[in-house]
């Protein structure tokens, strides 16, 4: 990824053959150094709150994958109050 971001610094070859050189430079990092020198293990207040909530969301699915649902139904059965309707197949929902 170093020697691709090195090699990018300029634009695209084809590109600066026919005239359509890049103005200014390109970087792969949005601090726009090197990669090489990029701070690639620094993490924003925005990026950790966006991991936090992805945490979050994922332990609200784990939980009600491990506890089940409260009520409901499967194909095979229900839980709680609920009335089994079945479908078409015979199989409750």
């Amino acid at each position: 990824m170093v020697a691709f971001d090195a090699a990018i610094r300029q634009g695209n070859a084809r590109a600066n053959a026919s005239g359509n050189r890049l103005l200014g430079q390109a970087f792969l990092h949005r601090s726009r150094v090197p990669l090489a020198q990029a701070p690639i293990d620094h993490v924003t207040a925005a990026e950790w709150a966006a991991r936090q909530q992805e945490l979050d969301d994922r332990a609200a699915v784990v939980e009600e994958l491990e506890n089940g649902v409260v009520d409901g139904c499967s194909p095979w059965a229900c839980r709680g109050e609920a009335e089994p309707v079945q479908d078409d197949f015979g199989l409750a929902s």
